[in-house]
């Protein structure tokens, strides 16, 4: 979802990035089956979970949790929030930005 709206947050100024503990190749094989990606996925493989354990989202048994982070320009989060399944409807994270946006 966050593919088919990315024209909806660059409207917003935001930069969609996904993070995962996966390699770069697999970041491609999954671009690849996904028919294109056109946003960041950063590889944090080594050292292993480095990134997601900074954000207090790297569960024990190796795997980050599924989040989502909206960090201003400042690099202060402004939003966060842990989904036990899948992530939010765009829509509400686009309330977020038009919130911050408006601050």
């Amino acid at each position: 979802s966050f593919e088919k709206d990315l024209k909806e947050f660059e409207a917003r100024d935001a930069q969609v990035l996904s993070v995962s503990v996966d390699s770069v190749f697999s970041h491609k094989v999954f671009a690849e089956r996904m028919g294109g990606i056109n946003f960041p996925m950063l590889s944090d493989f080594w050292p292993h979970g480095a990134v997601c354990a900074q954000y207090d989202c790297l569960r024990p048994q190796g795997m980050p949790k599924r989040a989502v982070f909206i960090i201003d320009k400042h690099g202060t989060i402004r939003f966060a929030r842990e989904y036990d399944k899948g992530v939010p409807e765009n829509s509400d994270l686009f309330n977020e930005l038009d919130k911050i946006n408006q601050s």
